[in-house]
């Protein structure tokens, strides 16, 4: 899935796990943001556009949105979390080589989310590009057993 305990590392097994799908190869998670525009489909090849929302947009963040962060001093590649949780105030992320703290939930932390002039902002520490999403009209689903074997049988490791 890419370099063991990175956040796009993270983000590209979370979406394998939830969606059976993947994004190409990027340099860092800066990247994610100018050149990413799809995902795949593991079990058929089938592609997915990712929607970009630019920090301020209209649209309000949506569970499994993926939100892309600048680079900075402090964030010299960037970072890329994925939202669990959408409430009026926050958005709750899962995400992996950010705090090096233990979850007590099912998220890592809560970043607030401001809702002002007609645009949703999610306000972090650090800058945002804003967040993308996969257009996939509900076909996208999680790995279960059946997916896994056909995944299996394709790459020629059934048993």
């Amino acid at each position: 899935m890419g370099v063991k305990w990175q956040c796009v590392e993270y983000a590209r097994r979370w979406l394998f796990i939830r969606n059976g799908c993947i994004f190409s190869d990027v340099k860092s998670a800066n990247d994610m943001w100018h050149e990413l525009y799809y995902v795949k489909r593991i079990v058929d090849g089938k592609y997915f556009t990712l929607k970009t929302y630019p920090n301020g947009s209209p649209a309000k963040p949506k569970n499994g949105s993926l939100i892309i962060y600048e680079k900075s001093s402090k964030l010299p590649f960037g970072h890329v979390a994925v939202i669990v949780d959408v409430a009026s105030s926050y958005v709750r992320v899962a995400e992996q080589n950010y705090y090096y703290d233990y979850w007590y939930n099912n998220y890592a932390r809560e970043i607030r989310l401001k809702y002002t002039n007609d645009r949703y902002y999610i306000e972090d520490r650090f800058g945002i590009y804003g967040w993308m999403e996969v257009q996939d009209d509900n076909q996208l689903k999680p790995l279960d057993e059946a997916t896994i074997n056909i995944i299996s049988v394709r790459n020629g490791t059934s048993g």
